[in-house]
C-alpha cells in the first residue's frame, strides 16, 4: 500500500514543479491565482500521502496506542 502512495507523492511533486515553472513566465493575475491554488491543493495531497506513508511504517514500539 505504501508503494502506491509513494508513487502518487512523486507524481504530485512533479505536477507541483510544473506549476512552479509555469509561474516563472509572465502570467495574468487570474492565471497566477489559479496556479497558486493548484499548488496549494497539490501540497495538501502530498502531505496526506506523507502521513499515510509514515503511519504505515511506524514500528510497533513507536506506536503510542500499541
Amino acid at each position: 500500500m505504501t508503494l502506491e502512495y509513494q508513487l502518487k507523492k512523486a507524481f504530485l511533486e512533479q505536477e507541483s514543479e510544473k506549476y512552479i515553472d509555469y509561474l516563472c513566465e509572465p502570467r495574468t493575475r487570474k492565471e497566477v491565482y489559479t496556479a497558486i491554488e493548484k499548488i496549494a491543493l497539490l501540497q495538501l495531497e502530498i502531505q496526506n500521502c506523507e502521513d499515510i506513508i509514515y503511519t504505515a511504517n511506524i514500528p510497533k514500539f513507536d506506536d503510542p496506542l500499541y
